[in-house]
């Protein structure tokens, strides 16, 4: 992960919440909805940012988040010691290259990761690795059209968009296919459904 991107969500951490807190909840909301998460499983948040999802998990869920920005990880542990989540661990750590055993999660989500990463692919292999065989992966991600001349736009301001670290454009299709993972479910979310809700099984 670059330093630029620790850089701009240092500055992003400061008003996330008031922001992008408040736009991407309904797709969380959704997100763990779908995850149907049971007592005792243990949940991967790969890239937690201020933890605005981690009040919405279950109380007996275990939940192990990350994220690279130490800023926005201590939001996320204030949050943590607001709301009394004793079940929730959070690290910092690069989502490329996590320090976790393989198969150790029961499920694994990235909200709105996988395309500011510089490498989505390599991100993704690491989601799978470290998510036990049956076990669920779960990405939450802008999601914009793949054809016509709205893909083209789209494409054409993925710089301005990455710059800001707000995501590149991807084909999220195209590269769980090349991970091998076949999605069971997929789902628009947020307003005017911006966002694409996808459930795969390892």
């Amino acid at each position: 992960m670059s330093e630029r991107l620790k850089t701009v969500y240092a500055f992003y951490s400061t008003f996330y919440d008031s922001i992008f807190g408040r736009l991407y909840a309904a797709g969380r909301r959704a997100a763990i909805r779908l995850m149907n998460i049971r007592p005792g499983e243990e949940i991967l948040e790969v890239g937690v940012g201020t933890g605005t999802a981690l009040p919405l998990y279950p109380r007996e869920a275990n939940v192990v988040g990350i994220d690279l920005s130490k800023e926005m990880l201590e939001k996320a542990r204030q949050r943590q010691r607001d709301f009394g989540l004793s079940r929730v661990t959070l690290y910092e750590m690069d989502a490329t290259k996590m320090g976790f055993t393989s198969g150790r999660f029961h499920k694994v989500i990235a909200a709105h990761t996988v395309a500011v990463v510089p490498e989505p692919l390599r991100l993704i292999l690491e989601m799978k690795r470290v998510c036990r065989t049956g076990g669920e992966i779960y990405i939450l991600n802008y999601a914009g059209s793949t054809k016509g001349w709205l893909s083209q736009i789209e494409k054409f301001i993925s710089p301005f968009r990455n710059a800001l670290g707000l995501g590149q454009h991807i084909d999220i299709e195209s590269l769980l296919k090349e991970a091998e993972l076949r999605i069971e479910h997929q789902e628009r979310v947020n307003f005017l459904g911006s966002c694409s809700l996808i459930k795969c099984k390892k």
